[in-house]
């Protein structure tokens, strides 16, 4: 049996829900031998096996607007294909059903509907794990998940004694070798129904659930191929694998495309550079000199960052990927603020002492403005006028060093000497 795609199947069991008969007939095509194989462990004649297929199918086709969940359509079908056999099973005395089952069949069917199903096969039924994964469409981790939690589920109201029995009694749990109770059940495997009698079985179903039959053949429904999952999944995936990194491979050479522009909006004196990288590649690093001294760059957004100068000379930017790719760019820096204030002139008064001063850069610091007298005092000015660009002194009793700077620095240093 193929390996089912279960995204597949669920859209199918969606769509039959709403009413669409090609799609019951496709998810029909898709999944009766299973239910065939499972009902042929149940009852011994094909007369039978075939009567319980049509009765089955038709009434999940009635139920299938209750189902809960499109995921479990496998679960809850085989659930109907098991309550169908066992009501026909009426001339099996119950004690003799009782001991063929591990744990009550009442708890079982408390399970939720994937894990009450497998314990079923598995210990009701007896039946191998390959063939409860082909049936209901499982892998071997998810099946024995489902199965392991279903015991405990069963062991959550046991005493000490009970979990230990059940356990001995449920290993081997692997689906060979698994423990037997009661009578071996030996059959011979019933022979499957050709394509004409599937068909006359589909039919059949439609009209007695009273529905508008399906329009594709089921010789076609049959030769479909999108509800099966390929085999080659592997190789799929290599191929697939091997295809991005083809795509990819330019993208190890790709180098960043940057620019740098001036920013208009900076301070007077103080330019500010703004770094915009483009490139699908993340960055790994931006890195900024002037002339043979390292600059702070900063992250002022996505791809973007920005540096700021502080002498004017020749600005060397490096962009470089995560890819290891660099690239370079060089900025002539003009704009810096280098000159220092300058002074206009100077007033002695009788007790004061008055400079003028200007800066056609950043501007003069009045508040960081201040003398320093032959003795080590720190003088400060009586008053500053930034309109005017006066600075007051006390008047000096001895030489002083008068220092008045800019705002990034530049400082106008004046030497006073008294004879």
């Amino acid at each position: 049996m193929e390996i089912l795609d279960q995204a597949y199947l669920n859209d199918l069991v969606i769509r039959s829900e709403r009413g669409d008969s090609n799609a019951f007939s496709e998810l029909f095509a898709a999944v009766w031998e299973g239910q065939y194989t499972y009902l042929s462990e149940m009852l011994d004649d094909s007369a039978a096996i075939k009567t319980a297929l049509q009765e089955v199918f038709t009434q999940a086709l009635q139920r299938l607007p209750g189902l809960p969940r499109a995921e479990l359509f496998l679960p809850w079908l085989c659930r109907i294909s098991f309550l169908y056999c066992r009501e026909r099973q009426n001339d099996i005395p119950a004690e003799e059903k009782e001991g063929q089952h591990l744990f009550h069949l009442s708890q079982i069917l408390n399970l939720p509907l994937t894990e009450s199903q497998i314990l079923l096969m598995t210990y009701e039924q007896n039946l191998p794990d390959e063939e409860i994964r082909q049936i209901l469409n499982l892998g071997r981790i998810l099946l024995r998940r489902y199965r392991k939690d279903g015991l405990r589920h069963l062991q959550r109201d046991m005493t000490p004694q009970e979990k230990t029995e059940a356990q001995k009694a449920a290993l081997p749990a692997n689906g060979s070798g698994r423990k037997k109770t009661g009578t071996p059940n030996i059959r011979h495997a019933a022979a499957k129904p050709g394509a004409g009698e599937v068909t006359k079985i589909l039919e059949q179903i439609f009209d007695s659930c009273g529905k508008k039959p399906n329009t594709v053949p089921m010789e076609a429904l049959a030769s479909y191929a999108v509800y099966r999952r390929e085999r080659f999944s592997l190789q799929k995936w290599i191929l697939s694998a091997g295809l991005i990194a083809f795509l990819f491979l330019p993208m190890l050479f790709l180098l960043p495309k940057f620019e740098v522009r001036e920013n208009e909006e900076g301070e007077r004196g103080l330019p500010v550079y703004t770094i915009g990288v483009q490139s699908f590649l993340p960055v790994d690093k931006v890195l900024a000199r002037l002339n043979t001294h390292a600059l702070p760059v900063y992250e002022a957004g996505a791809k973007e960052f920005t540096v700021e100068p502080t002498r004017n000379g020749t600005m060397t930017i490096s962009v470089e990927l995560i890819n290891r790719q660099q690239a370079k760019k060089t900025v002539t820096v003009e704009n810096v603020d280098a000159k220092g204030p300058e002074l206009l002139g100077s007033e002695t008064g009788s007790s004061t002492f008055l400079l003028k001063v200007t800066d056609a850069g950043i501007g003069v610091d009045y508040r960081e403005s201040y003398a320093v007298t032959a003795s080590g005092s720190v003088v400060r000015p009586l008053e500053t006028n930034e309109q005017t660009g006066e600075i007051l002194f006390v008047y000096p009793k001895e030489d002083w060093d008068i220092y008045i700077p800019d705002h990034i620095g530049n400082t106008l240093h004046l030497a006073i000497t008294l004879e």
